[in-house]
């Protein structure tokens, strides 16, 4: 890409490179619009899962030579659906998607062409969004798209469309902190949007300047060498069976991180800890990767995360040897997966015959390809998913795409609607039948959560200080208090006033059991119902101390 040409139209080449260009200027941003998020709860960062999904179209694309604009669209929309993490993620990956499909058969893009794939890409996010919400990155790339379509009729030129598409992009997102009330509260533009322009501008600076941004890959290869044994040892070998990677940017720069390391030793062993400064990236072999990740939260906030059961990839590798000498079984019927956090909820899901649970929650949004592995590992025709988080919800509705199983995704907000979703599945129903008794079982639940602020803030009329305690019901900001006891007795009152029956307590993996019953009892005493039955369960979530159902 020479510098100082004007570029009326693009080819392969130069799609890969404005790709490449887009992962490392989000890569460089992601903080920025990290800081952007205004809900006070510790969650996954938009900045952070737009640069990892963006970042995974780059890498793939650095694999590959002299591809036609066709299939450069293609591998690129192919690998950020295999990347994507969080909404954002999501939904940056079914912008591109459409883009690719309007692309298609092509060798070359002009203005005209690049206006259509701008509109088709957005046609594709909105299509995926139940109830798409003004002021959003919805929002910015529809402006992008009308703008570039208007821009096309008069000017047929790839650079002019999309500079003209950027400053309507920039226009949008000013706007959007007038459009959500959230937003206009905290007084910032939508974190989305502002991702999304980046993606635009630094698309367009690759364009303008010839300058191509070098993108490094954090992937290690393999040494070369025979394939490995995989039944030279049994699976109960495995000591440590959970593979646990992640990269924590620290609260206090240069502050000492010994303990952690200590801690980290007596957790497992294969730790490999490095400290720079600035952050914290650590591997370790463990059995308790959410009591890492909950320690790990003491000294920041995470950039990435990654855990794998090595005991089950170790099963399936010995399975798949297996297969060609051993009698093939008949497929079940049903199958299912269920997102969770916390070792305790996990083993619950296990118990009422979740055949994978995927670790994953709040603070550790599962990719596409996480998700499509665990249905790779189940031998079933229907296979439904307990997303359990309203972050993951859009994530787990690409699995379908990956797969011929016939996924069936359950739009679970929480735990507790994963659990009661699950009991309202029938194996002597058909799938479609299940999906709409399971769904309105999971609407049915109440679900609670007592956390932490994680800073300073002034969210829907409440003044939050960084470490009061935070109750939500419903994903919605209910309470905030220094006093746990005033949260309990608030809590209590309102399942009192619910007309709900049953009530579930699951404590966190910083809560002790004596803490638990403590909180059981005074729950109890602040409900003050003899009929609605209460019962305490350990969960060992991390960031919640206390998810509370009510049924």
């Amino acid at each position: 890409m020479a510098e100082n040409i004007k570029h009326d139209k693009i080819n392969g080449e130069d799609y890969k490179n404005l790709i490449i260009s887009a992962a490392q200027s989000l890569e460089d941003s992601k903080e920025d619009i990290n800081d952007l998020n205004v809900f006070p709860v510790p969650d996954g960062d938009t900045g952070s899962n737009m640069s990892m999904t963006v970042g995974n179209a780059a890498r793939e694309l650095l694999k590959n030579e002299n591809l036609t604009l066709e299939e450069t669209a293609e591998t690129t929309a192919k690998a950020m659906l295999r990347g994507a993490r969080g909404n954002s993620g999501v939904i940056v990956s079914l912008l591109f998607r459409g883009i690719a499909k309007g692309l298609k058969n092509s060798f070359e893009c002009d203005g005209v062409a690049w206006a259509e794939a701008l509109k088709q890409g957005v046609e594709a996010a909105y299509g995926a969004v139940d109830r798409p919400a003004e002021g959003t990155i919805l929002t910015v790339a529809r402006k992008c798209a009308e703008a570039a379509e208007k821009a096309a009729r008069s000017v047929n030129d790839f650079e002019y469309v999309l500079g003209v598409a950027i400053e309507a992009a920039e226009k949008a997102l000013d706007e959007t902190v007038n459009q959500n009330p959230v937003l206009e509260k905290a007084g910032v533009v939508d974190a989305g949007g502002m991702g999304w322009l980046v993606v635009m501008k630094a698309m367009h600076q690759t364009l303008t300047t010839g300058k191509i941004a070098t993108y490094e890959p954090k992937t290690e290869k393999a040494k070369p060498g025979e394939k490995a044994d995989f039944s030279a040892f049994d699976t109960e070998d495995i000591t440590f069976g959970f593979c646990t990677e992640f990269i924590v940017r620290k609260h206090v720069a240069d502050s000492d991180t010994s303990i952690f390391r200590s801690y980290l030793n007596s957790m497992g062993d294969s730790l490999v800890m490095i400290d720079d400064g600035e952050i914290i990236k650590v591997h370790v072999h463990t059995n308790e990767p959410h009591q890492v990740l909950g320690e790990a939260l003491k000294y920041g906030v995470y950039e990435t995360v990654k855990v794998e059961n090595m005991r089950t990839q170790h099963t399936n590798k010995l399975l798949d040897e297996q297969k060609s000498t051993s009698p093939e079984k008949e497929m079940a019927k049903y199958g299912f997966v269920s997102v969770a956090s916390g070792d305790g909820i996990a083993e619950m899901f296990k118990e009422l015959g979740v055949d994978v649970v995927v670790a994953g929650g709040q603070t550790m949004n599962p990719s596409c390809q996480d998700l499509y592995n665990a249905v790779c590992q189940i031998d079933a025709e229907n296979i439904f998913i307990l997303p359990n988080n309203k972050n993951i919800i859009m994530t787990a509705s690409q699995v379908g795409e990956m797969t011929d199983k016939n996924i069936i995704v359950i739009p679970t907000r929480s735990i507790p609607q994963g659990f009661s979703a699950f009991l309202g599945f029938d194996s002597e129903a058909d799938s479609e039948e299940n999906r709409e008794s399971m769904t309105e079982c999971a609407k049915g639940v109440t679900t609670m959560q007592i956390t932490y602020a994680a800073r300073n803030s002034n969210f829907d009329g409440l003044e939050i200080k960084e470490g009061d305690y935070l109750s939500l019901c419903d994903d919605k900001l209910f309470k905030n208090d220094n006093s746990l006891d005033s949260i309990i007795s608030a809590l209590g009152e309102k399942i009192k006033e619910s007309g709900k029956s049953f009530v579930s307590i699951y404590y966190g993996e910083d809560v002790s059991e004596k803490e638990a019953i403590s909180t059981f009892e005074k729950l109890e005493i602040a409900i003050d119902d003899p009929s609605i039955e209460v019962n305490l369960y350990q969960g060992n979530q991390p960031v919640y101390y206390y998810i509370i159902s009510a049924e």
